[in-house]
């Protein structure tokens, strides 16, 4: 099996060199560079599996870099080199998420080590959130429905699963569309084959394409080995195209020849493949007015809206709070942690709110009161201040709500209130805002926050 890309950065050429031509005869495919920006710039432009930078580089100094990987590229490991780097710097990188710390003057055969085990790190957690995606769709995941309005979303669900017709699943930010696709998959004909799904709005724009259809090796910088696209790994299963408002225009002419033709050719391929995919995508936006506005192609609308299925807003189906509530309770104890019950007075205030986060802020909520409520019951005085009718207090932990006054479309405005209201976190503040860190953090870099 080919080994991954390793990135080498260091501001002493002989040594980078050195480290390089090492690790090439151990078969990685290596670059090496003289400072941490480079090394982001490269990232931007394809995955790498390790990072081997020097602590006290110039410029980005080796701290920042890590946490700029962590941030933004949250599948790259890093290993982290240095001489007599104080023994509390070395600890505080371990817990910003570095792999592992090499001591100068290196012992490349302990380096190397270091990198394999960051590599096989790095493939834990990849395999692990697959396991959990597995887990999902065969022991849970299933969508909570008390009020009529999530009955009949289920019902229609249902009644167009067990054919091949493609799905447009429309709702806001944190309604669980996810979760419709995955029910359509398992109530279909293709439920023993693959459910694959990819946020089209958190792959860089320039990658999509690869990810999406493969490449050949050497079809690109970084492309040093063939890769498979997303619709070949889901062959014969489901692909959940999520987020597919955000996709160039460019991009969704590609994606309206396979769709049409069921076939496509990898970046940098002469050859065919044809695949037999069932597609469901899913989108924040009104898809129609996407297409009024000339942001989205009007046949591709037409090809992926077959059946259209709105998942409503939690503020329109305030039965299914409860339920909700506990179901998160139950998940709860599933993780080995103390049983709780939540209080009726506690409860009816959360199902008077207007959750402009949903499903996903309620979650937050109710998994915050069960970390700092003390007794066996959450009572009301244990959510948050909002939902006791104070404002909140400044400082005061725990998840908010979206200010009213920050427009859907003001992403500088809701970056700097996830940021806020996280505590400067970027997971939290992803999570809030419904994208994954890497699409935040590349948000945040564009608008220059």
């Amino acid at each position: 099996m080919s080994k991954p890309p390793v990135l080498v950065v260091d501001d002493d050429s002989e040594l980078r060199d050195y480290v390089a031509r090492a690790l090439k005869v151990e078969g990685y495919p290596v670059e090496a560079f003289g400072e941490g920006g480079a090394v982001l710039q490269r990232l931007d432009q394809s995955a790498a599996a390790v990072v081997v930078a020097d602590v006290f580089l110039t410029g980005l100094n080796g701290i920042e870099l890590l946490k700029r990987v962590v941030e933004g590229f949250p599948g790259t490991e890093v290993v982290l080199t240095g001489r007599d780097v104080p023994t509390a710097t070395i600890v505080s990188a371990m817990r910003l998420g570095a792999a592992d710390f090499v001591e100068k003057p290196l012992d490349v055969d302990h380096l190397l080590l270091c990198v394999g085990r960051a590599v096989d790190r790095g493939r834990l957690a990849f395999e692990n959130q697959a396991l959990k995606r597995v887990m999902g769709l065969t022991a849970g995941g299933e969508i909570v429905a008390a009020s009529p309005r999530t009955i009949q979303v289920l019902e229609q669900v249902d009644l167009v699963a067990g054919s091949d017709i493609r799905v447009l699943v429309e709702g806001e930010s944190g309604v669980g569309k996810e979760l419709v696709a995955q029910r359509i998959h398992r109530n279909s004909p293709r439920h023993d084959k693959p459910f694959v799904a990819v946020n089209c709005g958190a792959i860089q724009e320039s990658l999509l394409e690869s990810e999406l259809f493969g490449h050949k090796k050497g079809a690109f910088t970084g492309a040093t080995t063939d890769h498979r696209g997303l619709f070949e790994v889901a062959d014969r299963g489901t692909l959940f195209l999520d987020e597919i408002g955000e996709m160039s225009l460019d991009l969704q002419v590609k994606l309206l020849r396979v769709l049409e033709r069921s076939e496509f050719r990898p970046v940098g391929s002469t050859k065919t493949v044809r695949v037999d995919v069932r597609v469901v995508a899913a989108t924040n936006k009104t898809l129609a007015d996407e297409v009024a506005a000339g942001r989205f192609r009007e046949d591709l609308f037409y090809r992926l809206n077959v059946i259209h299925i709105q998942v409503p807003p939690l503020r329109e189906r305030p039965e299914d709070v409860p339920a909700l509530v506990e179901a998160f309770l139950t998940g709860h104890r599933r993780r080995g942690l103390p049983r709780k019950t939540i209080a009726p007075d506690a409860v009816q205030a959360l199902a008077s709110y207007p959750f402009p986060g949903n499903v996903r802020e309620l979650r937050n909520v109710v998994q915050y009161a069960a970390a700092v409520g003390r007794g066996p019951e959450l009572v009301l005085a244990e959510l948050p201040p909002e939902f006791r009718g104070e404002g909140p207090p400044t400082g005061e932990a725990g998840p908010r709500t979206t200010p009213a006054v920050v427009a859907p479309g003001d992403d500088a405005e809701q970056i700097r209130w996830a940021l806020a209201e996280s505590g400067g976190k970027i997971s939290a503040a992803a999570e809030l805002l419904g994208m994954s860190r890497a699409t935040f953090w590349r948000k945040r870099k564009a608008l220059g926050l």
